[in-house]
């Protein structure tokens, strides 16, 4: 792996913590001022977690330009690390099985968005 891997493990964990605080702010807002119910989005968070993982993935892999399954591996896991240290160190939660389960799947949508960064955003000719 060249130098720059951690270059674009950071742009990829950026962009999805954009993204993710972006949504946040557009879900409350919606909570806010319509009558939008708290329990009838509950696996809206899920999905647009998944999501900005999937694109900070392809940015990561668009980045790197070579091994875009294990540079997206790298950019979920280190995503999910930060949101169990999060969870752990800032609100005194201890990790639940559910929360495992969806740091494998916020690795594997990062994973599947490095390979297709990398194959779509590369210029071979």
């Amino acid at each position: 792996m060249s130098r720059n891997w951690l270059s674009a493990v950071t742009y990829g964990m950026i962009a999805a913590i954009i993204i993710v605080l972006a949504s946040a702010f557009l879900l409350a807002s919606l909570l806010r001022f319509t009558s939008f119910a708290e329990g009838s989005g509950s696996i809206l968070p899920i999905i647009i977690s998944i999501l900005a993982l999937f694109i900070g993935g392809m940015i990561s892999g668009s980045k790197m330009k070579e091994k875009g399954l294990v540079i997206g591996a790298l950019t979920g896991l280190a995503y999910s690390l930060f949101s169990l240290f999060f969870q752990f160190l800032g609100l005194d939660q201890h990790p639940s099985l559910n929360q495992y389960l969806f740091s494998i799947a916020n690795i594997a949508a990062s994973s599947l968005g490095g390979v297709i960064g990398v194959n779509l955003f590369s210029l071979k000719h």
